[in-house]
């Protein structure tokens, strides 16, 4: 008798043991999560998403660290993303652009199938920027001196940036020459430098520059003037049907566990209603914006497909 009520103890303490486990693997997250920014730390795309991260780590009860890699128009940090644990401990900034974009133009380890989606968190509004002692005043100087020289260089971080320089020289019967930057810390440094003339630029990453005087806007590549610069008038007002729109996504490795990938889209979703946040994005010049998982997901596959066709087209 004694034997089998100690059997029937030790059965009873193993199915509390286990059940103690499981429900300890079930409890997500239980440490901290680590957020890859595939863009250099100070640009727009860092501030606006380690903002997110902070704001984020309160309804997740666990801190968000960020790490940036950078490299390769934003994909370098994309193919890391994807080769991390899909166990929802690390997340990763996978811009519009480098998941649909440069695909098409360069050997990628990855496609749109290979990530779960949580969310689009900002947009990117662009312009064309000079030195503040260049000689260049407006798009029309610009172009003056780029027809006189037969080609002109331009910096840009990737596409879809070299888009909006491509149809202005074509529009103008002007060449523009691509020189291709790493991250946004290079291209400011080689224009403040004046070491190339000009940069397609995103607006979080160059305002601050515009607005202490040390860079020129000559005109907004958006569908709006930027709020720093009244005066400099949109591309389109000028006459070039060009703006340029880009959206800051989140996502995590494909395969992860539905009930995690909620936890994150919901957090998230919380956290994008941060005051701090908010006051954050406002102060930093971002565009807010906010899509939820499936809606970004959709997106990307749209353009995706979009820029598949396009692409072939050229290379007829």
């Amino acid at each position: 008798m004694k034997r089998v009520t100690r059997v029937f103890v030790l059965s009873v303490l193993l199915i509390f043991v286990l059940f103690g486990f499981a429900a300890a693997g079930e409890k997500y997250p239980d440490q901290a999560l680590t957020m890859i920014v595939n863009y250099s730390a100070g640009g727009g795309t860092d501030l606006a998403a380690r903002a997110l991260a902070e704001a984020a780590s309160k309804p997740l009860g666990q801190p968000v660290g960020i790490t940036n890699i950078t490299g390769g128009s934003g994909t370098v940090g994309i193919a890391e993303l994807k080769n991390n644990k899909n166990d929802g401990y690390t997340i990763g900034v996978a811009t519009l652009a480098p998941l649909t974009i440069v695909p098409w133009q360069l050997e990628v380890p990855y496609t749109p199938d290979d990530f779960e989606y949580i969310c689009a968190f900002g947009q990117y509004g662009y312009g064309l920027v000079v030195r503040a002692d260049s000689p260049y005043n407006s798009v029309e100087d610009l172009l003056k001196a780029a027809k006189a020289s037969g080609k002109m260089n331009y910096g840009a971080t990737g596409y879809p940036q070299p888009f909006a320089m491509e149809a202005l020289g074509k529009a103008a019967g002007v060449s523009f020459f691509y020189v291709t930057y790493a991250d946004t810390t290079a291209l400011i440094t080689d224009i403040l430098g004046g070491f190339i003339e000009c940069a397609l630029c995103d607006q979080a990453s160059f305002i601050s520059y515009v607005k202490s005087g040390q860079m020129k806007l000559l005109a907004s590549a958006t569908d709006k003037r930027w709020d720093v610069a009244p005066d400099a008038p949109t591309l389109q007002e000028l006459g070039y049907d060009v703006a340029l729109l880009s959206y800051m996504g989140l996502c995590a490795p494909a395969g992860l566990d539905e009930a995690v990938l909620k936890t994150l889209r919901d957090a998230f979703a919380t956290a994008s209603k941060d005051g701090a946040y908010r006051e954050i994005v406002e102060k930093s010049n971002l565009v807010y914006t906010w899509l939820p998982g499936e809606d970004y997901k959709r997106l990307v596959y749209e353009k995706y497909e979009e820029y598949k066709k396009l692409f072939s087209e050229i290379a007829k």
